[in-house]
């Protein structure tokens, strides 16, 4: 089984602190931990580690932090397609408080060149996944990927330029309640299961997930996290796309599928980083953490 991700990596600077800071205040973080980032990287990760032998299609570079981004990746067990043409991915600044929401400051690729896989990338592949942030790749990707009846997974965690042209491609999307579709902002899953996706869901931090699969409609159940228990909600939006991901490529139903993700969410969010809970030592990559931050399961 081959699963193929493809859009952003960047690097991130993650801080554990008690509130973000206002302008000109400084505070002493709780903990600290530099990782890999990114939607598709991180639910790439997430798909190694189900055993969902992943590739990775995304501009990461030569560079310092891109060197570091590769070697974790590798670690982790995600084959890299490297699209960049020299330099770093981008750099991402995140601060997570107490209650654990999360402040991001990332420039996310904008411009940045980039070359393009060659054609024999979704051979043998059960499943391709597309995070928005790379349109002018995904696209051909994608409109291959249905021309060979494989699952296109949408990670819809907010709307960028270009979605719109990527969603007639997409079988199985998986939005967050940040996600606004222009036309579309009171019926979402409706129109969007009506254009023809298999599975259109979307989640909502710790309240159920709704999901419209083959014209009906689901609520199903988000596991609640005791708040003294959870320590960085940051990842666990990829850690449900990258878990949905995994399990259909391996054959199992939509609803098996997201089912098991909401799960996996939901652990996630009781280690650092988007890995953490699935490690018995820290992350890789990892230069510092301590002093878990408690908060509310957000798997989004």
């Amino acid at each position: 089984m081959r699963t193929v991700f493809c859009g952003l990596t960047t690097v991130d600077l993650i801080q554990n602190v008690e509130h973000v800071p206002a302008a000109n205040e400084k505070v002493v973080a709780n903990g600290a931990l530099l990782d890999v980032g990114g939607p598709a990287a991180n639910a790439a990760r997430i798909a190694a580690i189900l055993g969902a032998n992943p590739t990775l299609v995304s501009p990461v570079g030569n560079g310092v932090f891109g060197t570091m981004a590769t070697d974790w990746l590798k670690d982790c067990g995600v084959r890299m397609i490297d699209l960049a043409t020299g330099g770093d991915p981008a750099i991402s600044s995140v601060a997570i408080d107490a209650r654990g929401d999360r402040a991001v400051i990332s420039t996310n690729n904008s411009g940045r060149s980039h070359t393009f896989p060659s054609a024999d990338v979704l051979d043998n592949a059960a499943a391709l996944l597309i995070d928005g942030h790379l349109p002018d790749v995904q696209l051909p990707l994608a409109r291959t990927a249905q021309q060979r009846g494989i699952p296109v997974i949408f990670d819809g965690g907010s709307y960028k330029d270009g979605t719109v042209a990527l969603l007639p491609y997409v079988s199985h999307g998986i939005f967050s309640a940040d996600f606004v579709l222009p036309g579309a902002e009171d019926q979402l899953l409706e129109m969007l299961a009506w254009r023809g996706m298999t599975l259109a869901a979307r989640s909502n931090g710790s309240e159920p997930v709704e999901a419209v699969v083959g014209g009906k409609y689901y609520s199903l159940p988000v596991p609640q996290v005791p708040a003294e228990e959870v320590v960085d909600t940051l990842g666990a939006g990829d850690a449900l796309h990258g878990a949905f991901t995994a399990a259909l490529a391996a054959g199992q139903s939509e609803l098996q599928a997201l089912s098991g993700a909401i799960d996996i969410a939901s652990r996630s969010v009781r280690g650092m980083g988007a890995i953490g809970w699935a490690l018995t030592d820290e992350p890789r990559g990892s230069h510092a953490s301590s002093a878990d931050s408690p908060g509310a399961a957000t798997p989004e």
